[in-house]
């Protein structure tokens, strides 16, 4: 497993929760524009391997992998290692279709497997290569970049017949693109546009979160807790979910609790900070695009505090913080200068976050990069934080699993 990097793309149901992960694997940062070939018992291997080492719950949670496969996937006896009820197995667009190929697909979509089509450009050529597998097919993955909106609009009854084939849009950029398509007839969406800070533009600064940044606030000023009490006397639905993350398996606590004072006397500042943060994007988002927001927020807080651990060790708890709070702008449709205004965060935080400066900003940058899967960014700035790559996968693959794993425990339904 030397030299692998496993990344992953969010692919997003209509309720804007994430219906799983496009799989992608590189040999080396050095050579990021290539991936691992999928036309070798290679790529099977490596699967296989990265399973056996990382485990399916660490990579997707819940959630399914797709991972590409092409003609010569079915010559390596690899693939029934394969979960077919964990993974989609997403044809790609050059693959050689025979009567063979067509009857493996056949056969194993009897057996329980699922397939996609990846980057369907609904050319008259590839519509002619494909349609024979259509029926077997439970994804068609349009590419947005290749398939204008013209062609999407003459070509999209092309699929009704296939009751079981759900349409997925590739490269969705931006919230208007998720609507647009939405509407079309589409399910599913693959990309990064949850994360754009035009995404809860027009969503209004609610107060109770206002008063949950000024806790935040007091807590970092070291305020007596007795003006901590006070305050958050004015949230009493957080109260509730306070008390019930102390009891939580995670925090272990299990003495009875007396009072709010106590409460927070258990948890300690610091994790009552952080937990108010995560509570916050809980809260604030609703049910549109909660979970995968949340779960970036994990996935970077937890990132950021890993890269801190072995280049500036005494930055592990801003480092977290920052990671947790990059999203704000997006989870409150308000700049990020303007959520942060009575928020008396460290001035280093605050100039990663605002002024994409500093050591944090810079961990910030290669964190965001890993999700993008931007491969010479991550090269770029892991070279410049002195991390090399063995160390870097390792610390992601430790924060995918973890980011799953808090979700799971404290905000899945």
């Amino acid at each position: 497993m030397q030299n692998i990097f496993i990344g992953r793309q969010p692919i997003i149901d209509l309720n804007g929760h994430i219906h799983g992960y496009e799989l992608l694997f590189r040999q080396s940062f050095d050579n990021y524009a290539a991936p691992i070939s999928c036309n070798t018992q290679a790529t099977c291997r490596v699967l296989v391997n990265a399973l056996n080492n990382f485990g399916s719950r660490k990579l997707l949670g819940k959630h399914y992998g797709f991972i590409n496969i092409d003609h010569t996937f079915f010559n390596t006896p690899l693939f029934n290692a394969i979960p077919s009820d964990k993974f989609v197995l997403e044809i790609l667009e050059n693959t050689f279709v025979d009567d063979t190929f067509i009857a493996k697909v056949k056969d194993l979509k009897e057996e329980g497997y699922l397939f996609a089509l990846d980057d369907m450009d609904l050319s008259e050529e590839m519509i002619g290569r494909f349609e024979p597998i259509f029926e077997y097919l439970s994804y068609v993955k349009i590419d947005l970049f290749s398939a204008s909106k013209e062609k999407i609009i003459e070509k999209i009854d092309l699929f009704t017949p296939y009751r079981n084939v759900k349409l997925l849009a590739e490269k969705v950029e931006t919230i208007e693109d998720y609507e647009y398509y939405k509407k079309l007839g589409f399910t599913y969406f693959q990309g990064y546009f949850f994360e754009k800070p035009t995404v809860f533009s027009q969503k209004k600064f609610d107060p109770s979160h206002r008063v949950l940044l000024e806790v935040i606030a007091l807590i970092d000023a070291n305020a007596d807790i007795k003006e901590l009490e006070g305050k958050l006397l004015n949230c009493p639905h957080l109260i509730m979910n306070l008390l019930k993350y102390i009891n939580s398996v995670a925090i272990g606590i299990r003495e009875p609790i007396s009072s709010l004072r106590h409460a927070m006397a258990l948890l300690g500042r610091q994790s009552l900070k952080q937990w108010i943060l995560l509570f916050l994007y809980a809260d604030a988002t609703g049910p549109m695009f909660a979970e995968p927001i949340l779960l970036s927020a994990l996935f970077r807080g937890k990132m950021m505090s890993s890269l801190a651990s072995c280049t500036v060790s005494s930055l592990q708890d801003e480092a977290f913080l920052t990671g947790l709070i990059s999203l704000f702008d997006v989870m409150f449709g308000s700049p990020m200068k303007e959520v942060l205004a009575d928020v008396n965060l460290n001035d280093l935080i605050l100039s990663a976050l605002i002024d994409k400066e500093g050591v944090l900003s810079e961990m910030l940058t290669l964190v965001i990069s890993i999700e993008e899967e931007n491969f010479s960014n991550i090269h770029k700035h892991m070279t410049k934080l002195g991390v090399d790559e063995d160390k870097l996968n390792a610390m992601a693959t430790e924060s995918y699993n973890w980011s799953n794993d808090f979700y799971e425990e404290h905000f899945a339904e």
